[in-house]
This record gives structure tokens, sequence and C-alpha cells, in this order.
């Protein structure tokens, strides 16, 4: 569960510095708070159904008692900016020390996109994030506009 609110949490800080996520996906909310649900199902499943995870499987365990590790410390870097590097740093900074219950505590109060569930789940938008961290309803609208796009390219490119 840590690394999971980690992915949803640097997301929503990348949403806010830089204007887009850096996982991104499809974003919901569970009964422990906030989730990216592709990380989701990468943590319980170690696999996506639509992509290839070789990446995932070459780097990180299975999950065993809840538990995933790193095979290896030394994970390549290529696909993040230097943005990126420093955001993950700060999240780290912030939120590293605390395990899973208190970062489930923390989304429980302080993201304010997430909606109390006791089962299922419940589609947070990127313009519900966007506004959540204080971006303008017309950046949260781009920001969900260019989501829909890249997802819709993204389907055509993997039919062909």
């Amino acid at each position: 569960m840590k690394l999971v609110k980690l992915m949803y949490l640097l997301d929503r800080l990348a949403i806010k510095h830089l204007g887009m996520p850096v996982a991104g996906g499809r974003y919901f909310s569970m009964r422990n708070g906030p989730v990216t649900s592709e990380v989701l199902d990468l943590v319980n499943s170690g696999s996506l159904a639509c992509d290839s995870t070789d990446l995932w499987e070459q780097f990180i365990t299975d999950r065993d008692q809840h538990l995933v590790g790193l095979k290896s410390h030394e994970a390549p870097r290529d696909e993040l900016s230097d943005a990126e590097m420093t955001l993950i740093q700060e999240l780290w900074d912030e939120h590293g020390g605390k395990d899973q219950w208190e970062l489930r505590d923390w989304c429980h109060e302080n993201c304010e996109e997430w909606s109390p569930l006791e089962n299922g789940r419940l589609n947070i938008s990127l313009s519900e994030i966007a506004s959540a961290v204080g971006l303008s309803p017309r950046v949260a609208e781009e920001l969900e506009t260019d989501a829909k796009e890249h997802r819709f390219i993204g389907s055509l490119l993997r039919r062909s």
C-alpha cells in the first residue's frame, strides 16, 4: 500500500508543479484512499492486462505478504526528467518515513479529491486532482483533455 500511495502522491505533486503526472493512469477513490489503478494492478499481479511490463518484472520482486521490493538498486532513470527526480526526492523527504497506514491517513486528511467509500471504487478525474492542488479550472480542463487525447492515441497505436 505504501508504494501505491507514494505513486499517487507523486502524480499529484507533478500535476501541481509540472502540469502533468509522472506515471499517469486512471485514478480512483477506494476505501484506503486514492490510488492509481495501473500501479495497484502492477503491485497486486505484477502485470497489466493491456501493456508489456518487462521493466516491472526486471526490477520489482513479486508480491509476497503484501510487499514488493527492488531486485536491483540500479534501475534506469532515462524515462525521468531532472524535474521529476526532484519531485521524487521532495516526496520521499516528506513521506518516505511514513508507513502505509500513516500514508493512508494523510491522504484521507489532505487529498480533497478523494471520496470515502466502504467498498468499491469511484473515479477521480485529472481535473479534480488539478483543482485540489490549486490549479485553475481552465488548466484542470486542459489537463483532462490532453489525457483523453493521449489515451486515444495510445489505443490506436496498440491496435496497429
